[in-house]
């Protein structure tokens, strides 16, 4: 089933997650850091969540992708995260996009994986993405190949980010 995901991380309670900043006008829009009742979050055998993690939501009008920047308790990237998911709109007072289930993985030093193919083509089987959306997810993993290929993705905004310190 498709799943809403919100910027300021209320959809994930089992991250513990201290909202540090919600501002739905500048990148990141949403930043939090795990908090100590985090469960690990692991994918593709990478660590993505534990406490003290801090995790950077960028969303980009009219784009089918959500991208999430993790880092170490230290402050070191360990990967950025796409979602391909609808565009992001306001929804209950938040800005929100639906996950679609197709994700990247871009690990810091790492090679980037796709992941979850099998969970987006069984949503596409059940009905729940129409085809205008798959021509849209077809086209943003299309774009997200060319610009990881060209170095051009994350964007220099993304990769300038640091998480606040403690």
């Amino acid at each position: 089933m498709l799943n809403r995901k919100y910027a300021d991380l209320r959809h994930a309670p089992r991250l513990d997650p201290e909202l540090l900043r919600y501002d739905p006008g500048t990148l990141p829009q949403a930043v939090a850091r795990l908090g100590s009742g985090c469960r690990r979050q692991t994918k593709g055998g990478i660590v993505l969540g534990d406490p003290g993690f801090t995790w950077a939501v960028f969303l980009f009008p009219g784009r089918w992708h959500a991208l999430t920047s993790i880092f170490d308790p230290t402050g070191g990237l360990v990967a950025h995260y796409v979602d391909v998911s609808t565009p992001p709109e306001e929804r209950d007072g938040v800005l929100s996009f639906l996950d679609l289930k197709l994700d990247l993985l871009v690990p810091a030093g790492g090679e980037d994986r796709w992941l979850d193919r099998e969970d987006y083509d069984a949503e596409v089987r059940e009905g729940r993405v129409p085809l205008a959306w798959q021509e849209a997810v077809d086209d943003a993993v299309a774009w997200l190949t060319r610009e990881r290929a060209a170095e051009r993705f994350p964007p220099p905004e993304v990769r300038a980010f640091r998480p606040p310190g403690r």
